[in-house]
């Protein structure tokens, strides 16, 4: 469980790309964890959503019609807490979702800590 502890990685950096389209990717920790560090390292702000579900897809909200997608400025790092899923594998897989007017690279870690 996390708490005020600096941030310490748990699995693999996962790179994914935004773009006009959203782009819904798996991010698999190698054990429990509940926090994920999100990169944009890019200079134009995208959406991201945190699911369980393969299929939840991030937007981009329109002027006065809500949306799922929570935005990420450019050249910004956050860490977020996630939904925490167990694969018949052993592993714990959550997915993102990212999407943004112009084409950009995510970085996310699964992990713990602030």
């Amino acid at each position: 469980m996390a708490n005020n502890i600096p941030f310490q990685e748990m699995g693999k950096t996962v790179r994914i790309l935004s773009s006009s389209t959203a782009n819904t990717v798996a991010v698999t920790a190698d054990s429990p964890c509940n926090q994920v560090r999100i990169h944009n390292g890019t200079a134009t702000d995208v959406f991201i959503r945190l699911s369980t579900s393969s299929d939840a897809n991030a937007a981009i909200p329109l002027a006065n019609t809500p949306a799922y997608g929570m935005a990420l400025h450019n050249n910004s790092t956050h860490v977020f807490t996630a939904p925490r899923v167990a694969n018949v594998e052993g592993g714990y897989t959550f997915y993102v979702s990212v999407i943004s007017s112009a084409n950009a690279n995510v970085f996310v870690t699964p992990g713990e800590g602030l």
